[in-house]
């Protein structure tokens, strides 16, 4: 394949229109996920090839990627997937709702994806990345951000932001919860896997 910019469509609920539209015209491989396969195609979204279950997909013209693996989700296999397929920037929608132990595998997903990948999930009220060194991000004066460290970091640093951190230490807590960015850029540098959760509003 080798495209740069990947959208990954998966099966959960999906943001407005507004949101995934732009994205499917923006990127160059748009990969189903599972159901998703069929959740894009009902948005007239061309999809360019699917994995997971193919028994869920109705247009037997897309290509078809088998990834067998018991003990990875489908989100995470087509992750890896893309990474080793020349994909350099991942989009994903459809993420959202269903069981607690889904949700919370989306983000072990985005975790244990390749550090190589730069990710971004796309949600009806939030934008969800992740910062395994540094992250910089450009955000309107006042939007919310909360920070979640997935791994245990002993130096975070953001600046930009109402309450700023300076090589402390951040374990998977709620310290990260409701900053406010001031208008302008904000820096992130972490020495483990930070979650960074951006409203969208």
């Amino acid at each position: 394949m080798g495209e740069a910019r990947w959208l990954l469509c998966a099966d959960g609920e999906w943001p407005p229109a507004s949101v995934w539209e732009p994205l499917s015209q923006a990127c160059e491989t748009i990969v189903g996920v599972d159901g998703g396969t069929d959740a894009a195609l009902s948005r007239k979204i061309p999809v360019t090839l699917a994995t997971g279950d193919f028994d869920s997909i109705s247009d037997s013209a897309i290509e078809r990627v088998s990834l067998p693996d018991q003990n990875a989700s489908d989100l995470d296999k087509t992750l890896n997937y893309a990474a080793n397929n020349g994909a350099e920037v991942v989009d994903i929608v459809g993420v959202e709702g269903g069981e607690i132990d889904h949700q919370l595998g989306v983000f072990a997903a985005l975790i244990e994806a390749p550090s190589e990948l730069e990710i971004c999930m796309h949600m009806t009220e939030h934008v969800v990345m992740r910062c395994l060194d540094d992250l910089e991000l450009v955000l309107d004066r006042g939007t919310q951000l909360s920070l979640f460290a997935f791994t245990p970091c002993a130096n975070v640093s953001i600046s930009g932001v109402e309450f700023p951190l300076d090589d402390e230490p951040l374990a998977f807590s709620t310290r990260g919860l409701h900053n406010v960015a001031l208008g302008g850029p904000i820096h992130i540098e972490s020495d483990g896997a930070l979650v960074v959760v951006i409203s969208a509003h």
